[in-house]
């Protein structure tokens, strides 16, 4: 693993935000930093859609959430001072996996040493019943580091 390459999950939401702002700040003029970010999809359920073009169009949507997060993300970057050529960005289905897993995979074929996500903002509650992303990447997490930003 990289300590000088990080992955920022994003989705668009105001931890997500919170994490670009972290991560632009940690990596603000340094050199030989590179910011991996990285949205993930998550395929809506077809069955309960009455139509294909129904499903196509939440699809769609998703994709351009995804897209706008990530120019979002990039751009909080580049303003904190991060250098343009030091940000890729990439979208991932999770089609065999879950979100978290997904992240991981991103994680390690970018050999990154660091993953950056927003807290979700779940009740306990909440998190006990539905799960967080953010808990199974901090579970998962051997031999690199995660900010987990709320």
């Amino acid at each position: 693993m990289n300590e000088k390459r990080s992955l920022l999950a994003v989705d668009g939401s105001d931890n997500s935000h919170r994490a670009a702002d972290y991560v632009g700040e940690a990596a603000a003029g340094g050199i030989g930093f590179h910011i991996e970010l990285a949205a993930v999809l998550v395929a809506p359920d077809a069955d309960i859609f009455s139509d294909k073009t129904s499903f196509q169009a939440e699809r769609d949507k998703r994709a351009g959430d995804a897209a706008q997060a990530l120019h979002m993300a990039r751009e909080t970057l580049i303003s904190k001072g991060v250098d343009a050529g030091a940000i890729g960005m990439r979208t991932m289905s999770c089609l065999d996996m879950d979100v978290a897993g997904t992240i991981l995979a991103v994680r390690q074929e970018a050999e990154c040493g660091t993953v950056a996500v927003g807290r979700r903002g779940l009740s306990k509650a909440e998190e006990f019943l539905l799960g967080s992303i953010s808990s199974r990447v901090v579970r998962h997490a051997k031999d690199f580091t995660v900010w987990v930003v709320g």
